[in-house]
């Protein structure tokens, strides 16, 4: 998992895809596509899907913002002020390894 992260100076990168308009919720790593897949029920239209996504990290992590990839599904997030052993520390604890 720890393909998807990487430190950066503000603080961690984590790979992203969002699968929208799913119907059970939920975040889990593809070793295919070396990304965290995060499932979520909105659509992806106006940025639903975005905020979404968004507020699951947020809630999860801390302070999150999309740096690239925000009409992709395929995204990187910043989690600001979080070391890359410590975002790994509570993916681990959440069980996403």
């Amino acid at each position: 998992m720890l393909e998807c992260i990487r430190s950066s100076r503000a603080g961690t990168s984590i790979d992203i895809l969002v699968i929208p308009e799913s119907r059970k919720e939920g975040l889990e790593y593809d070793k295919t596509r070396k990304r965290l897949k995060i499932r979520i029920a909105e659509p992806a239209v106006k940025g639903k899907a975005n905020k979404a996504a968004l507020k699951k990290f947020n809630n999860l992590l801390g302070e999150c913002v999309i740096v690239s990839g925000r009409l992709s599904r395929k995204k990187t997030i910043l989690v600001k002020g979080k070391s890359i052993e410590e975002v790994a520390q509570i993916l681990e604890k959440g069980g996403f390894y």
